[in-house]
């Protein structure tokens, strides 16, 4: 019985359980006080954000009033209409005069067959032009103010040591 109690009040054991006391403070309790403190610094930058875009958020929205009420003024607004059936078989001639206009020569017009046979209302057409690039802003505002002119999808520019191309697709509104 004797040997109990000494072993109970021995100084090593209080040191080693001093130790693993401290042993559980450092692989317990620390990470989590680190990761504790990570997200309070990730909560104090959102909260920064926040507070930043709380503060442009009317400025944002006077910006974006502004641009909805200026009227362009370089730009036309043609009302759209359709393409006629029997205006879809002189596109060459509608394109070639949008060609002169802009001091370029027409080289191909190439409707999308499948696009055409959907009816869907749309036409896609490839149309190349050979000439100077300097020209085709004038180009795109010419082909624009067709009514049937929905939209232009992709223009590529081409240029060799003879020749400069022009490749659009346009979208047309066909019945």
């Amino acid at each position: 019985m004797m040997a109990d109690r000494k072993n109970q009040n021995s100084p090593v054991l209080v040191i080693i359980c001093a130790l693993g006391l401290l042993a559980f403070l450092l692989v317990v309790i620390y990470p989590n006080y680190r990761a504790l403190k990570t997200y309070d610094r990730q909560i104090a930058t959102t909260n920064a954000e926040i507070a930043l875009r709380q503060t442009l958020a009317p400025i944002y929205r006077e910006l974006i009033e502004r641009v909805r009420l200026a009227p362009a003024t370089r730009l036309k607004v043609v009302e759209k209409s359709s393409l006629d059936r029997a205006d879809t078989g002189r596109l060459t001639q509608i394109f070639e005069a949008i060609a002169e206009s802009a001091c370029l020569t027409l080289e191909s017009v190439v409707p999308d067959a499948q696009a055409f046979a959907q009816g869907d209302g749309r036409l896609q057409v490839d149309v190349v032009f050979r000439g100077d690039f300097l020209n085709i802003q004038t180009l795109i505002n010419t082909l624009v103010e067709h009514a049937f002119v929905e939209r232009i999808l992709n223009i590529h520019l081409n240029s060799t040591q003879e020749n400069k191309w022009i490749k659009l697709s346009v979208a047309l509104l066909h019945r």
